[in-house]
This record gives structure tokens, sequence and C-alpha cells, in this order.
């Protein structure tokens, strides 16, 4: 198993969990964002985790955020 096909499991749960709870997918989405970069910056620190959110968002136009090769 891949670390992607992973992320993704855990966004299906989460977007299913929500739909359970009468929580709005986009917001359940975003909380899940939110705890994400908290949880990396408390890992490997602020620098760090805006290096990784700056490249992804400097690639949203792209095809896919998680299918761009890291240089």
């Amino acid at each position: 198993m891949s670390k992607y096909t992973l992320a993704k499991e855990q966004i299906k749960s989460t977007k299913d969990r929500a739909e359970e709870m009468g929580i709005r997918e986009v917001e359940a989405l975003e909380a899940l964002v939110v705890m994400i970069v908290q949880e990396l910056k408390e890992k490997i620190g602020p620098v760090q985790t805006k290096s990784i959110l700056q490249y992804e968002v400097d690639n949203l136009g792209s095809r896919g955020v998680y299918e761009i090769q890291r240089r």
C-alpha cells in the first residue's frame, strides 16, 4: 500500500463519518487539513511544514497535487 492510498482511505473515512454525523463534507475535510497541518508542525517544525504546503499550493493548477514528483 502506498502512502497516497493510505491517505485516500482516511479521506474517504472522514467523508463517510461526516455524512453519518450530519457534518458537511467540505467542513470535515477542512478540519482534517487543519489538524494535519498542526500535526506536521509539531513533528517537523513550522519551516518544513510551510515548505511542503507552499510546494503543494504552487502546484494546485497541475494535474493532481499528490501526483507531482518532488525534486
